[in-house]
């Protein structure tokens, strides 16, 4: 099909092809450089992962300060504060509320959003992405711009572009575990929590299971029989009320806002785990709500406090981990992470663990931390610009990374701070007339600095 015979729905100085995390932050960042943005996003809403998919808290940095990186995170931070929906600085936050929070936001800033649009293909010529080809209620068409963020989740726009990637564990080309979280409602915290307290000193164990005797609650079994609640599993597990999976790897938090809701991220799955197979998505999300419902059951039957509980919200979306990792400028391996490696250009520092679900990589040679006093990494803008397109930015949890090193960065406040990161660049980018691979890194930090992030320097 000539798909350069379509109708031009839109153009945009700057095309954010999906309106999660990152998408989100790259186009506030543009407009707020003075461009003309259009968000494309496939769901009804923005926020992605974080919200379509129901994932919080924001994880820690794991540096003293614990510094976002992004000056956008602090307002929406406040924005959140406003409306009662967050605390912890922003870190645990009402995923529903966050919805409106940022298309609001994007919508202040000038950005223009497009909803409910699939990206289905693109039109690349000498190089350059010309156009995307989306489908929607109006059928087929075509999104025109002169710069492109790929904001998809799965470096979708760069895969369709002819980009280079990686995918998987490089041992056995499996990716992570996948997730459908939900939050349950009408829970009595108190109850809940004084039942917590009593099971820890029932048993004798105290690990993945905290309360603070207010309104502040953690709970978790990943397999073993030293967590607090597993002796509970293994019991619903023999009365034929849970499954081995369902033990295997269960949290559950506190919502910001919501004073009788829990978040929880799970029920897990370990087999069939490719983000970009819609027969995986499919069987998630049936085979997950079939799953939660079973959980449910067993709250009610084995805790405390879920007497009247109910589901509030199942995610629309599949949590995924990890899927592919797109051919970049700079692909930052598992030396960089692991040996804690500075960069000139980098956009964003974070010592937040290696977090491999299920599998541990072995790696030989020399990879002891640089001694240089601060212990983190750091994130080079070039994992921003894709290889062998000129006019085309990755962003979020698929930007230039190896498998391992992709675990950590993976996590919310390094998706935010690229997807910024990815439109400044893109606005200076537009301004001078040059291609994304041609702007200084080290002037999107200091533009992002100058706007309000924090940085340890």
């Amino acid at each position: 099909m000539d798909y350069s015979k379509l109708p031009v729905f839109a153009e945009a100085e700057i095309v954010v092809c999906g309106g999660g995390t990152a998408g989100a932050f790259a186009a506030k960042a543009a407009a707020d450089m003075g461009k003309d943005v259009l968000i494309v996003e496939q769901f009804g809403s923005l926020g992605g992962t974080a919200t379509n998919g129901l994932v919080l808290p924001i994880m820690h940095t794991h540096i003293p300060e614990n510094p976002q990186c992004s000056y956008i995170s602090a307002i929406v931070r406040d924005k959140l504060r406003e409306l009662g929906a967050e605390y912890n600085n922003g870190a645990n936050f009402d995923p529903l509320v966050l919805k409106s929070v940022l298309e609001t936001m994007c919508d202040e800033s000038g950005v223009r959003i497009l909803l409910h649009t699939f990206i289905a293909e693109t039109i690349v010529n000498d190089g350059k992405l010309e156009a995307i080809v989306v489908a929607n209620k109006n059928g087929l068409g075509l999104i025109k711009g002169k710069i492109f963020i790929d904001g998809t989740g799965d470096g979708d726009v760069c895969v369709r572009a002819g980009a280079g990637y990686t995918k998987g564990n490089p041992e056995t080309g499996k990716n992570q575990p996948i997730s459908l979280r939900y939050l349950v409602a009408n829970v009595d915290i108190h109850a809940f929590g004084n039942f917590i307290l009593e099971t820890i000193e029932k048993t004798g164990k105290n690990s993945g299971a905290s309360y603070d005797g207010k309104d502040n609650l953690y709970v978790a079994v990943c397999a073993g029989s030293h967590w607090t609640f597993a002796d509970i599993f293994d019991e619903a597990i023999a009365n034929g009320d849970l499954i081995d999976d369902d033990k295997n790897y269960w949290q559950g938090f506190m919502v910001a806002g919501r004073d009788n809701a829990i978040a929880f991220n799970n029920p897990e799955f370990f087999d069939d785990v490719d983000g970009t197979d819609p027969e995986h998505l499919t069987k998630t999300q049936i085979q997950g709500k079939q799953r939660i419902i079973r959980q449910l059951k067993f709250y009610k039957k084995y805790f405390k406090g879920f007497e009247n509980a109910y589901l509030a919200e199942i995610a629309s979306m599949v949590g995924i981990r990890e899927s592919r990792n797109i051919e970049t400028e700079y692909v930052l391996s598992a030396s960089d992470l692991l040996r804690r490696v500075k960069f000139d250009d980098m956009f964003c520092q974070s010592n937040y663990p290696v977090d491999i679900h299920g599998k541990t990589l072995h790696f030989e040679g020399n990879l002891a931390p640089v001694d240089d006093g601060k212990p983190w990494y750091e994130i080079p803008y070039r994992s921003l610009v894709v290889k062998g397109i000129d006019n085309l930015y990755i962003t979020g949890r698929c930007l230039g990374a190896e498998f391992l090193a992709q675990s950590s960065l993976r996590v919310q406040h390094s998706c935010r701070a690229s997807g910024e990161a990815a439109g400044i660049g893109a606005a200076l980018a537009l301004d001078r007339n040059v291609l994304p691979r041609d702007i200084n890194g080290a002037e999107v930090r200091n533009i992002m600095i100058e706007k309000g992030a924090q940085f340890v320097l």
